[in-house]
């Protein structure tokens, strides 16, 4: 009786380990961007945005990474996710409230003992070998205390001339809450893919819609499989984030999106081997 009970058990181990087959339907060719939540994401190894942590993501099999984008008083793109630098780092006040030199110095302090450095867009993309097979999601973080049309203008002139001087265009995925950023972006060039960052799913499909945006990027709590149908047979894009453990990656793949951002990097290229 005993060895029976162990084959039962160790059939039962086996069955749960598993690999699930997935069945993917979405608009990129049925398979699903898989993309690191500002690198490896919250709370792996690295900060999150840090060059380690984005390189680490895409150096994992990864098809890129998602990168919070905040631009400094002179114009320089740097990636941080807070509004706040004292939050995270061992400085004080915006991103926008300082030159880029006044920031190479700031390093991130949630890794006692390790340094790990603020990172401009400029010092990620030219370290990457290889650069063009991988993919990048912007999202756009309009932190300032200066006049926020002036720095929606100075954001988006920014984002196009390093998209010029990598060629990202191809690889590039932009995303922000503001619509007139969007539709600036949009009227710069349209073969930007620009994507709606909602609270709801109507609010994101109808938005989308109207402007004509490449698709929406919405919360996995926020969003079902069934509506996620809905948005591609209207021809809009799905990228879904909050997939902070291996049961959301897992739930996030079976509403077929078109893009996850993850912070469980490893467990979603397993499951989507």
């Amino acid at each position: 009786m005993y060895r029976y009970i162990l084959l039962f058990l160790s059939l039962l181990f086996l069955s749960s380990c598993k690999k699930e087959d997935f069945i993917i339907n979405n608009l990129n060719n049925n398979e699903i961007v898989k993309l690191g939540h500002g690198g490896m994401g919250i709370g792996q190894t690295y900060p999150v945005n840090s060059y380690e942590s984005i390189l680490k993501c895409i150096n994992s099999g990864a098809d890129g990474s998602e990168i919070d984008v905040q631009l400094t008083h002179d114009s320089i793109l740097v990636a941080y996710h807070g509004g706040e630098l004292s939050d995270n780092t061992n400085k004080s006040g915006l991103i926008n409230d300082y030159n880029w030199h006044e920031l190479t110095n700031v390093y991130y302090t949630n890794t006692p003992y390790l340094n790990y450095s603020l990172l401009s867009l400029d010092q990620l993309f030219s370290s990457i070998e290889n650069l063009h097979n991988y993919k990048f999601t912007f999202d756009c973080k309009l932190y300032t205390n200066n006049n926020l049309e002036e720095y929606k203008n100075v954001f988006i002139n920014s984002i196009v001339n390093i998209v010029n001087k990598y060629d990202l265009i191809n690889n590039l995925y932009i995303e922000s809450t503001s619509i007139d950023l969007l539709i600036k972006l949009q009227e710069q060039n349209d073969n930007f893919k620009l994507f709606f960052y909602p609270s709801s799913f109507k609010e994101g499909l109808d938005t989308a819609l109207v402007y004509n945006f490449s698709g929406i990027t919405i919360s996995t709590d926020n969003i079902s499989k069934e509506q996620i149908e809905i948005a591609h047979n209207k021809g809009l894009f799905v990228a879904i984030w909050n997939c902070h453990s291996r049961d959301r990656n897992i739930d996030a793949i079976k509403k077929n999106p078109d893009i996850i951002q993850t912070d469980k990097v490893n467990h979603l290229i397993k499951l989507l081997e």
